[in-house]
């Protein structure tokens, strides 16, 4: 039965009050798992082109691969190891806490983890749209700094790639809610969850604006958010609290489609 012409019911309140769009369907599972045909088809290719670049006072070597064929503008990298950078964290390791924290924060480029992922700045299409987005997303990350590594990847800093600007930033693993490993919460899961980001995000000033299921990851048990090109600053508590309840809505439609459609193609079965 198609989501879509379904009717739907009255929406239930989830744990932080927000109303959540629910349809019925025939046969419709209470609960998802990914199929043994999905688990057994995941092939994942690890990063292989070699790259170079400097960031900041540091020569880097990479291996890379693109991380969707929809944004070839976003690199994931796997750092080779480097003799310098070794030396340079057993020294540091070496010093009290307080100052330790504060040379990895000076200098961030010695103390990169092995896998990062480089976000380029995008080509073609207008110029300066692009230049926008990308300084728009400069900006979010700098205004959510108290939430880099726990509600956004961690930013370790700017640089030039290929001629272009970008930023590299953390890998954060997990899955995206917008793949069939993602697919499996429940509405209320996912609304408890997006709330949270939400409110955290506007307890600061942003709001993502960009409600994609893709810019979100389910990284143990949490979502994160990704991709802050459309971010929004400093809207008011009404707006704030108009534009969560909207976004999530949407997701959340998104999402039971998704589901339905993972269902169907039997990459998903009830649980």
């Amino acid at each position: 039965m198609n989501v879509e012409n379904s009717q739907p019911l009255a929406p239930p309140v989830g744990k932080h009050g927000l109303a959540l769009p629910m349809y019925k369907r025939p046969g419709e599972p209470e609960h998802y798992r990914v199929t043994a045909t999905r688990l057994g088809g995941i092939k994942r290719q690890s990063p292989k082109t070699p790259v170079h670049f400097w960031f900041r006072t540091r020569y880097v070597s990479a291996l890379a691969a693109g991380l969707s064929q929809l944004h070839p503008h976003i690199l994931e990298l796997h750092i080779r190891p480097s003799t310098v950078a070794s030396l340079i964290g057993s020294c540091v390791g070496l010093l009290p806490a307080f100052a330790k924290s504060w040379v990895q924060a000076v200098l961030p480029e010695w103390f990169l983890p092995s896998h990062v992922v480089l976000k380029r700045q995008k080509e073609g299409g207008e110029a300066m749209i692009n230049e926008e987005q990308f300084d728009t997303e400069v900006k979010a990350y700098g205004r959510l700094k108290p939430l880099q590594g726990v509600v956004i990847p961690t930013c370790y800093g700017r640089l030039y790639y290929n001629g272009g600007r970008a930023m590299i930033l953390e890998y954060l693993g997990g899955v995206s809610m917008s793949s069939p490993e993602g697919a499996t919460l429940r509405q209320e899961e996912l609304s408890t969850l997006l709330q949270l980001c939400y409110r955290a995000l506007h307890d600061l000033g942003v709001h993502h604006d960009d409600p994609n299921l893709s810019n979100f990851q389910l990284v143990d048990g949490n979502i994160m958010v990704l991709d802050f090109e459309s971010a929004v600053f400093d809207l008011s508590v009404d707006e704030q609290a108009f534009f969560m309840k909207t976004n999530i809505w949407d997701l959340a439609l998104r999402y039971r489609r998704m589901q339905a459609f993972y269902l169907k193609d039997g990459l998903l079965e009830g649980a």
